[in-house]
């Protein structure tokens, strides 16, 4: 890994002159170049490839054109990255169709019809992704800055197979629980889409370690209840809301119908 730079999430206190003075030795000026501009916008301090992490903290690792983050879990160092463009992933978006999505019968798309969709909790992007494939119009909001720094990564590297797609994904690192009416409106809003982190599964074990380290990033969405409170007074269309079969209702608030597929259902909520 002596090729990789690192890059410390937690706060740095050192001005731009001493950022660029401690950044690494780089051949590769693309890659010195991204470092720095990440450590300069978001606070980060820059490390070199001794860094010895203590637990639970986050750094990340540049290697042009992949940001990975890192992070101990269980006495491991454990690594996460976001492709949207390859693996199943990109194999399940390039075969998408509104016959083999159930998502597009729950966020309401016709023959001659696609909604403006907001994904209020975009995580790893890949609802979005199959939306944005559907031919939806899809703003994502993601609040925990890890997640959102990975995903924007992953969404530069998948404009350069689909720029077409790529471009109807529009991120943003934003809090949705401060989306109103009148923000709605503006952005002319058809649906909100939402995906709360699941209820912990009882065989913890078996979960991937990819999904460990998203919900230690991502936090239990404790909010979901008010964010879900929030995006049925904000009169909203139509509000899709995924979750595991057999979880109870968010906010305790029954859908206007259920759509079942094999591993989850979609909770829709209709505002006339």
């Amino acid at each position: 890994m002596n090729n990789l730079y690192f890059i410390g999430y937690e706060a740095a206190q050192q001005t731009s002159e001493q950022l660029t003075e401690k950044s690494p030795l780089a051949n590769n000026e693309i890659v010195n170049n991204k470092i720095v501009q990440l450590a300069k916008q978001f606070d980060m301090t820059i490390v070199d490839s001794g860094f010895k992490p203590v637990a639970n903290q986050i750094y990340f690792a540049y290697s042009h054109p992949w940001l990975s983050l890192y992070l101990e879990l269980n006495g491991r160092v454990t690594r996460l990255q976001f492709d949207l463009a390859e693996g199943e992933v990109g194999f399940r978006a390039a075969r998408v169709s509104k016959s083999n999505e159930v998502v597009a019968k729950a966020i309401g798309c016709k023959p001659h019809y696609r909604p403006k969709v907001f994904d209020a909790t975009a995580g790893m992007g890949r609802d979005s992704l199959i939306m944005a494939m559907l031919g939806c119009e899809v703003i994502m909001h993601e609040r925990s800055l890890p997640i959102y720094l990975l995903l924007e990564n992953a969404l530069n590297r998948l404009q350069q197979k689909w720029p077409d797609i790529s471009a109807c994904m529009h991120l943003e690192n934003y809090d949705s629980l401060q989306v109103n009416e009148h923000w709605i409106r503006e952005r002319k809003v058809d649906v909100v889409y939402l995906d709360p982190m699941f209820p912990e599964r009882k065989k913890s074990a078996l979960v991937k370690q990819e999904m460990r380290i998203f919900k230690v990033l991502a936090g239990e969405d404790a909010d979901a209840d008010q964010l879900m409170i929030n995006t049925l007074k904000s009169g909203v269309k139509r509000v899709v809301v995924k979750r595991p079969k057999g979880a109870e209702h968010l906010a305790s608030k029954k859908p206007n119908h259920e759509i079942i597929a094999k591993k989850f259902r979609y909770d829709v909520y209709l505002n006339h």
